[in-house]
């Protein structure tokens, strides 16, 4: 059986190679940590520091504070913290961090608002699967039957209710402290929200914390039972610390790193100019070629044929109604919509993909009242198609 945690989850779900590199292989990532999640540590750290004085009936004056924080952040850097975000420095990071520090001090002072039982807690719960459920809380305190786990976010986005309502850690930590204190009549989820100085607090019943171990424990076996771990691309990609070894990214991961003159004899990068251009003359031909179409319909028109020659070619016309799907936001678009939903046709049109529309249509393959309110809302329109094909004299 193995210890799992929140992160380790996530990381899973993010993305399933990263969990490999990370939990399998147990490789090294090419950089220690984010700049966001590097401050975050040292406020963690800061404020655990704070609640450490205040269990010992001290409390730290904010010049301590900060000057521990100050402290912390000067010991563990690296220029190995990855800052991904342009326009702002290391020392924009530190500075917000102080704010925090300040906002929290201000709102809490002399931080006994509580009883406190732990903090940055190292505890395991056992599911019922006989797995580890690594159990860390920030901050645990009481007041009477009353129990608060805990949470400082520094996040630059701030945690909706129904988000809190339906995030997992802190759940699953209330799961360890209702078995580790008999005592505990409510325990009480809270966020606090470092960047908006304001807390967010969420309840769950025993059922709905049953539901989620079980949820819990079905992810651990998707982990379990994988056979593969796929890369997954989402805008955590720019903080992942595997870019030189994942294939989504080891390329470019490569390629910055040569001077500009290797760069440009990067066989992958000439590959990919030398597409790129093909690809717009590409673009620019196919244009082209639908303006010379056009003008062939025309002059058919004019003198009244459907096959036009030239020196060793044909172009043959040939004409018929189409159904044309309405723009978006019209009313007839909006009807149509409302209609396919009404009789569970949505996912057969592919979101309302013109092609498949039509086609089922030609083929009757819907009910016959729901085709001919279709077609009422549907554009018929003249359509032309033009073919070259070689010939011969007499053909």
């Amino acid at each position: 059986m193995a210890t799992y945690s929140h992160s380790r989850l996530n990381t899973f779900e993010n993305c399933p190679l990263q969990y490999k590199y990370k939990y399998i292989d147990r490789i090294k990532p090419d950089i220690d940590t984010s700049i966001e999640a590097f401050m975050g540590s040292r406020v963690h750290e800061a404020l655990e520091e704070l609640y450490k004085q205040a269990k010992c009936c001290k409390v730290m004056t904010f010049n301590q504070l900060l000057t521990f924080y100050r402290k912390q952040w000067n010991k563990n850097w690296t220029d190995n913290v990855k800052i991904v975000k342009e326009n702002i420095t290391k020392q924009n990071y530190k500075k917000m961090g102080e704010k925090f520090l300040e906002d929290y001090y201000k709102r809490f002072k002399p931080f006994d608002e509580m009883k406190i039982i732990g903090l940055e807690t190292q505890d395991r719960l056992t599911l019922p699967d006989g797995n580890q459920y690594h159990v860390r809380i920030d901050k645990l305190g009481c007041r009477g039957s009353t129990y608060f786990v805990c949470d400082y976010k520094t996040n630059a986005g701030m945690k909706e209710q129904s988000s809190a309502d339906a995030d997992r850690q802190l759940a699953m930590y209330s799961i360890w402290v209702k078995d580790k204190f008999k005592d505990a009549k409510k325990v009480i989820l809270r966020w606090h929200m470092l960047a908006f100085d304001k807390e967010v607090e969420s309840i769950r019943s025993d059922k709905s914390l049953t539901k989620l171990q079980n949820e819990i424990m079905d992810i651990i076996r998707k982990i379990e039972t994988a056979t593969e771990f796929k890369p997954k691309k989402t805008a955590l990609c720019k903080w992942c610390g595997y870019q030189s070894l994942c294939p989504l990214w080891k390329h470019l991961h490569k390629i910055e790193q040569l001077p500009f003159e290797k760069f440009k004899k990067d066989d992958g990068v000439k590959l990919v100019n030398e597409l790129t251009e093909l690809s717009a003359k590409e673009k620019e031909i196919k244009l082209k070629i639908q303006l010379i179409k056009d003008k062939i319909v025309m002059y058919g028109k004019q003198i009244g044929v459907s096959v036009v020659f030239g020196s060793d070619a044909k172009a043959t016309i040939k004409e018929y109604e189409s159904l044309k799907v309405p723009a978006k936001d019209t009313k007839e678009r909006i009807a149509l919509e409302k209609l396919i939903h009404q009789y569970n046709k949505w996912l057969e049109v592919s979101t309302l993909d013109s092609f498949s529309l039509k086609k089922i249509i030609k083929q009757e393959r819907w009910p016959k009242d729901l085709t001919d309110k279709a077609k009422k809302l549907l554009k018929e329109e003249l359509t032309h198609q033009v073919r070259i094909g070689k010939f011969k004299d007499g053909n």
